[in-house]
C-alpha cells in the first residue's frame, strides 16, 4: 500500500513556468519547476530544492497567475523520492512534489509594485460590515 507523504511548505520558484501538455494522449496541461526552500538561520542557513509537477486546471491557473522565478509560494503537495543514476554512475536522490495545492504567500512588497484593482480586488472601503466583499 502506497501511503502518500504531505509535504506543506514555502519557497521560491527557481524558473519561469512553461505550461506544456502530456504526451500520453489525455492531453493534459502541466506545469513543472524548481522549488527552493530556505532551512536554517544564519550560517547555518540553505536552500533545500524540490522538483515539482502541477497537472490540469490547476497548471492552468497557475500559468495565467503569471508564477515566475522568485515568486514565493505556498504549496501542498505528495513527497516521493526518486532514485536516479548520475553521469559518473553513482546513485542519486531527487525530492519530488506532486501538488495538490498552491497560492502565493504573503509577503511585504512595496505598494507602487501593485494595487487592489490590479489584483481584481474591491476597494478597501467596498468591503461591508464585516470586511468582506458580501454580505
Amino acid at each position: 500500500m502506497n501511503t502518500p507523504v504531505t509535504i506543506i511548505t514555502t519557497g521560491r520558484v527557481t524558473a519561469d513556468l512553461e505550461l506544456k501538455t502530456s504526451q500520453n494522449g489525455k492531453n493534459t496541461p502541466f506545469v513543472q519547476f524548481g522549488l527552493a526552500v530556505n532551512k536554517g538561520y544564519g550560517e547555518k542557513s540553505h536552500p533545500n530544492f524540490y522538483q515539482c509537477i502541477l497537472y490540469g486546471e490547476d497548471a492552468v491557473r497557475m500559468s495565467k497567475a503569471k508564477v515566475k522565478k522568485g515568486c514565493l509560494i505556498q504549496i501542498i503537495g505528495d513527497l516521493d523520492l526518486v532514485e536516479f543514476t548520475r553521469r559518473d554512475g553513482t546513485t542519486g536522490w531527487i525530492a519530488k512534489i506532486t501538488l495538490l495545492s498552491w497560492a502565493y504567500a504573503p509577503t511585504n512588497r512595496p505598494k507602487e509594485e501593485a494595487s487592489d484593482e490590479d489584483a481584481g480586488l474591491p476597494p478597501i472601503e467596498d468591503c461591508g460590515q464585516n470586511g468582506l466583499p458580501f454580505p
